[in-house]
């Protein structure tokens, strides 16, 4: 008897299962729909000799990122100790400078005639790239895990504590710092600061935006992006990974857990704020904010009101890029290595390729072309078509 009631509860089960009773992961990764045509040609490509995300000996609370620049018609990328620059239409080796410092952790950012990154030890670095010598250095004891900014007179450069500098773009002098309140629990990353016209805004993990006058560091005002919605640590992390973006008088920014908000740029008084969660940049295109929520959905908001303009979900839970705006069509990639095309006016899928990547990190484009880098370090480049 006991033997007949366990077969019968076998055949029970497998039942269950056939008939679709078995519990679904509510965060797996989208199914993808590869009915969509081919939007891109392989060009050429590099790889990484480790890597991509390496822990590093700082309690593993840090990752490298190594994340490439394309500046000029070159791509900088990190490789091992050294910078290499390619030319981004063919690949060949432009040139190679050998790197001061420890374990790198922040990703090459290069503009004005200067190429900067940041060490494990807090120190970050400046080269002249006319002469591919070390211009400065200045220890910060302090990570610099994201790029920097850099302008005609200034670099400026947030740490992993919430501290940003400016330092003079030729022989990095201090010139200003900037200190926020960090939040007891913070799992993020850091922002890059923006530049608009004369001030620099900066998004920080206590889930506020300050506009600082970027000549004496004044600063003009601070506000909250979002508001509070729960009491426990956790559910107060509220870091923005997001850099600001500005249009006319109005500057946007987002944050984790929190909301998609314009700030008048003079006085910061709040026009509208709309429930958004992210820690990826945001993109403007004619009248929309675009961003990738932290469930995966791209959604466009109107920039006037928050009203929200369309949505594309069919890549949730993929571990999606940030996104690339380029003639009117957004780009990113996704943990299985592909690469996808949307309409940045409907939202509309408009393409994807299969690639040989593992998860893409990084995306840009330029010239027609898109430079893709994978979680282990492997760089292609695609024209579009």
């Amino acid at each position: 008897m006991n033997k007949s009631l366990a077969i019968l509860s076998l055949f029970v089960l497998m039942g269950c299962q056939t008939l679709g009773f078995v519990e679904v992961d509510p965060r797996a990764p989208a199914k993808l729909d590869l009915s969509y045509p081919n939007f891109l040609n392989e060009v050429w490509s590099k790889s990484n000799s480790r890597p991509l995300i390496n822990l590093t000996n700082s309690g593993n609370k840090y990752a490298s990122n190594h994340r490439f620049q394309v500046s000029s018609g070159s791509i900088y990328k990190i490789k091992n100790n050294t910078v290499e620059e390619y030319n981004i239409e063919n690949g060949s080796l432009l040139d190679s400078i050998s790197l001061e410092g420890a374990e790198i952790v922040s990703g090459v950012t290069a503009g004005y005639n200067t190429l900067v990154y940041s060490d494990s030890d807090g120190t970050i670095y400046a080269y002249d790239l006319n002469t591919n010598t070390l211009r400065w250095q200045q220890e910060l004891k302090d990570l610099v895990i994201s790029k920097v900014l850099i302008t005609s007179r200034f670099i400026f450069a947030q740490t992993s504590s919430d501290v940003l500098y400016a330092f003079n773009l030729r022989d990095g002098e201090i010139i200003w710092t900037k200190s926020a309140q960090a939040p007891l629990l913070s799992i993020r990353g850091t922002a890059v600061p923006y530049f608009y016209e004369g001030l620099v805004f900066a998004s920080f993990s206590n889930g506020r935006l300050a506009a600082i006058r970027s000549l004496d560091g004044i600063q003009l005002w601070e506000k909250p992006i979002s508001v509070l919605k729960g009491t426990t640590e956790l559910e107060k992390l509220m870091d923005s990974d997001t850099s600001a973006v500005a249009f006319q008088e109005s500057i946007y920014v987002a944050n984790f857990n929190g909301s998609l908000t314009r700030f008048d740029i003079r006085t910061g008084d709040k026009i509208f704020s709309v429930d958004f969660s992210t820690s990826e940049p945001l993109v403007l295109f004619q009248d929309l904010v675009i961003g990738i929520s932290s469930d995966d959905e791209i959604i466009a908001y109107d920039a006037i009101n928050g009203s929200e303009r369309w949505i594309n979900d069919q890549y949730k839970f993929r571990d999606l890029s940030s996104l690339v705006l380029y003639n009117n069509k957004l780009y990113f990639g996704d943990l299985d290595g592909f690469l996808h095309s949307v309409s940045a006016e409907s939202g509309e899928t408009l393409g994807v390729k299969r690639t040989n990547l593992d998860g893409v990190k990084q995306i840009e484009a330029a010239s027609n072309t898109l430079a893709v880098q994978d979680q282990a370090g492997k760089l292609k480049v695609y024209k579009i078509f």
